[in-house]
């Protein structure tokens, strides 16, 4: 019984694996001196790098952003009312009383 139990054992490790062994951390002086040089180097590059530089400030592009939506918006509303539409002028879109009057046939007035 006993030789039947060690012949099951053996059947059940995989033919040919080895087992796993960590290899032993080779703690010397020398190493431990190498890696602290590393770790400062890559301090001092850190330090060096410098960052992006940016052409155009954040708070510019984000003007930047509001004045070209506001033109793109007026461009649409001129073509969609001169070109597109049935209105005369497309600069006409832009005269407040063409929305004086929108807002009243709006309201019923």
């Amino acid at each position: 019984m006993a030789s039947e139990d060690k012949q099951n054992q053996k059947s059940r490790k995989l033919k040919g694996a080895k087992k796993f062994k960590p290899k032993e951390k080779e703690d010397t002086q020398d190493n431990q001196s190498k890696r602290k040089a590393a770790k400062e180097e890559r301090k001092k590059e850190k330090k060096q790098k410098k960052g992006r530089i940016r052409y155009i400030p954040v708070w510019l592009r984000f003007v930047l952003a509001i004045i070209l939506s506001i033109v793109a918006l007026a461009v649409g509303m001129m073509v969609g009312y001169g070109v597109i539409g049935e209105g005369d002028e497309p600069s006409a879109v832009l005269d407040r009383s063409l929305w004086e009057s929108l807002y009243d046939y709006i309201r019923g007035k």
